[in-house]
């Protein structure tokens, strides 16, 4: 009856044990997913938070180059407007459509809410050609003032 008893003792004792170390295991696991998700949940806040800055310092950039476009056409309107003669039209007409340009980078800028990385680096090559394009157009626009 003693032998009995306690290999009754023992059995119980043992199963219980390893029943606690699978459940402390489990535990375990559950943790370490538990702290998985939240460095990801980290990381991306992270990103997120790098690409709201890198939006704001792009966008700050990109309105310096519509102002900048846009001064340089106000100076050349100043400069046609003195003209008199028949290319005067001519000058008026492209100047037109490099300011319908600028204007259009503008509301695209302003109409932008890509967050997609891959997204966003399309806009962002585009958008800077363009400006660019505008750019180097009124750079390299000359007015012959005939009089």
């Amino acid at each position: 009856m003693a032998v009995l008893a306690f290999m009754t003792v023992t059995i119980s004792t043992s199963y219980g044990q390893n029943r606690d170390q699978k459940s402390f295991s489990e535990q375990e696991n559950v943790q370490n997913g538990n702290n998985k998700r939240a460095d990801e949940k980290q990381g991306f806040k992270e990103d997120q938070k790098k690409t709201v800055f890198e939006y704001q310092q792009f966008k700050k950039e990109a309105n310096k180059k519509i102002r900048s476009n846009e001064k340089r056409i106000g100076n050349l309107k100043t400069k046609i407007a003195k003209i008199h003669s028949r290319e005067k039209s001519e000058y008026q007409k492209d100047l037109r459509a490099l300011e319908q340009r600028n204007t259009k980078l503008k509301k695209k800028l302003a109409n932008n809410k890509e967050r997609e990385q891959v997204k966003w680096s399309s806009f962002k090559s585009e958008f800077d050609h363009e400006a660019d394009a505008i750019g180097d157009a009124l750079r390299d626009f000359k007015v012959d003032i005939k009089r």
